[in-house]
């Protein structure tokens, strides 16, 4: 190497040529001279020794072509385990050296750099003396200075970096990456897995000290500063000086006065609730889930009136006072501001008020919600039904067969809940009131007031509606398995009977004929118990068919009646003859 003119490397040059012919690197090194002298920067050897390297003096010759073309046979050395220092009193020695990592770090990077980026005006006289004694060496097909740079690269690669300085490969690592091969396609290749896996050490010893090169050569003044896009709503954010710092500045102010929704108190009322009362409903479905006897309209309704009175005694005897206390308590450890701040203990107020009218207005939309589930059971339910069923009884009036309660009665029943649980939550009084004489004065202001949109109300109303409409179609459809007595459900049956005691000419068979086929029917409608479904569960409804039967058997036993005496009136006449 001695003599040979080194430009400084540029990283950026063209890639290293790969392939077999005219390409390979070794057409592009520089002619060496017959004639060699030492290099000028091996005059002034660095302060450092690399660790290995032989005491006596090595000849100065590099085999720069074997070095670049053969393949680089790393041997790995185990490292070395430091021993303990202790505390002695020599000044020099290689114990100082283990005292001293960062300016053993600074003088390696220092040597190194020196090496690497020596000056080209150091070697231009030794450079102009050689082309004095020899004619040009120049000649077609000699490396340009972006593939000496790449040579030069690639060489401070292979041998400008000790392997020792390089921390080896884990053990662990490699066998991470084995065990991520079969065991089948591990078998009876060893000899493969060996070559594998020192060609995977040595390429992570060559990329860790590629990593190193590249550092060292690295401008450090030369920050990589990735360009972010920034949104356009964040625009005014980059604007140095802020034109809306003192606005801000303000508005931090006053609200650090102002804002009571951080104040301990609140966070106090705001925990009790979701800790202690988050699960607390006007109606307990699960109340109706545990039933299994079906149950009157009135039943359900005075069910549902007694767990609307429990909660509401439940929030004014249990989560009121509890809310109260807190107050209490903050006002003893100055958390609520004093009577003399008005219009600050005003806003307290309302703003606990805001967040105790939050809680019940919650509570009210997940009551109105659960017992609309409970009502129309709701497509996720693996429940055969929400609850037991009302009992819907089929009777007789007049001349019609109707269902009692009627339909109607339903539907004001189930939605008048709605109303009932709205109402049942505006009855907790505001706090201040408690605590506080002057504001039990005031009426306007005097309870907490949820507000429950008139849509939502509107359409929780309007889902039970049609789940009615659809539900009374099936014990419409019941009762026409009934269609057969319509004769006595009319009253035809009464008219057909006058019809025929109003003719004299019928004989007294007639006459036992006819009651005969009323005394069958009595027994058809009464006894035939196999045939006549006397409770029915259908949809949401257990339809009750007993006072039908009753009614519709009284009818045919009071026609076949009316025969038998009208037969014992005639024959007692005819007897009197």
């Amino acid at each position: 190497m001695a003599g040979i003119h080194q430009a400084p490397p540029r990283l950026g040059g063209a890639p290293r040529n790969k392939g077999k012919g005219t390409n390979e690197p070794i057409r592009f090194l520089p002619v060496l001279p017959s004639k060699r002298s030492k290099p000028e920067w091996q005059d002034n050897p660095p302060s450092f020794l690399l660790s290995g390297q032989a005491d006596e003096e090595e000849p100065n010759t590099i085999d720069l072509i074997g070095e670049l073309t053969s393949k680089d046979q790393v041997k790995r050395k185990k490292p070395k385990r430091l021993k303990p220092l202790e505390a002695t009193g020599q000044q020099n020695g290689p114990l100082d050296a283990f005292k001293q990592p960062k300016k053993d770090r600074e003088s390696f990077r220092k040597s190194l750099v020196d090496i690497i980026l020596e000056d080209d005006k150091g070697v231009k006289p030794t450079t102009s003396t050689v082309h004095e004694e020899l004619p040009s060496t120049s000649r077609a097909g000699s490396p340009t200075a972006a593939e000496k740079d790449i040579l030069r690269y690639y060489y401070y690669i292979h041998n400008g970096i000790d392997t020792e300085h390089v921390a080896p490969m884990e053990d662990s690592w490699l066998e991470n990456v084995l065990s991520l091969v079969p065991n089948t396609l591990k078998k009876g290749h060893s000899e493969t897995i060996d070559s594998l896996s020192d060609e995977m050490r040595e390429d992570y010893l060559m990329s860790v000290k590629k990593a190193i090169v590249d550092f060292v050569l690295r401008d450090p003044r030369h920050v990589e500063e990735e360009v972010k896009e920034t949104l356009p709503h964040r625009v005014e954010m980059a604007v140095v000086p802020k034109p809306w710092n003192r606005s801000f500045l303000a508005a931090k102010e006053a609200t650090a006065l102002a804002l009571h929704n951080i104040n301990p108190c609140m966070m106090q009322v705001l925990t009790l609730w979701h800790t202690s009362f988050g699960d607390l409903r006007f109606i307990d479905v699960e109340d109706f889930h545990n039933r299994k006897e079906s149950m009157e309209l009135k039943t359900f309704q005075n069910m549902c009136m007694k767990h609307i009175e429990a909660a509401k005694e439940t929030l004014l005897k249990k989560w009121f006072p509890e809310v109260q206390t807190i107050f209490y308590q903050g006002n003893k450890r100055k958390q609520v501001p004093s009577n003399k701040e008005h219009e600050k203990l005003v806003s307290f107020f309302n703003c606990a008020a805001t967040l105790m009218t939050d809680n019940l207005q919650q509570l009210t939309l997940n009551s109105i919600s659960d017992y609309t589930d409970l009502l129309c059971q709701p497509p996720t339910s693996t429940r055969a039904f929400e609850h037991s069923g009302f009992v819907l009884r089929m009777i007789l009036d007049d001349t019609q067969i109707k269902f009692e309660p009627h339909f109607e009665d339903f539907e004001v029943v189930l939605l008048n809940v709605y109303d009932v649980i709205v109402k049942a939550a505006g009855v907790v009084p505001r706090v201040e009131t408690k605590l506080y004489s002057e504001w039990q004065k005031s009426k306007a202001k005097a309870y907490l007031k949820p507000v429950v949109l008139e849509g939502i109300m509107k359409r929780h109303k309007q889902e039970v509606a049609d789940m009615l409409k659809k539900e009374s179609v099936r014990p419409i459809e019941h009762s026409k398995m009934y269609d057969k007595y319509d004769f006595l459900i009319t009253r035809q049956a009464d008219t057909d009977v006058d019809q025929f005691m109003a003719d004299d000419k019928h004989t007294f068979e007639e006459y036992r004929q006819e009651m005969l086929k009323y005394h069958d029917l009595v027994e058809e409608i009464s006894y035939n118990s196999e045939k006549q479904v006397i409770v029915v569960r259908v949809g949401m409804f257990e339809v009750h068919c007993d006072e039908l039967i009753r009614a519709l058997a009284k009818r045919s036993d009071n026609l076949r009646s009316k025969l038998l005496n009208k037969m014992c009136n005639d024959h007692q006449e005819e007897n009197k003859k």
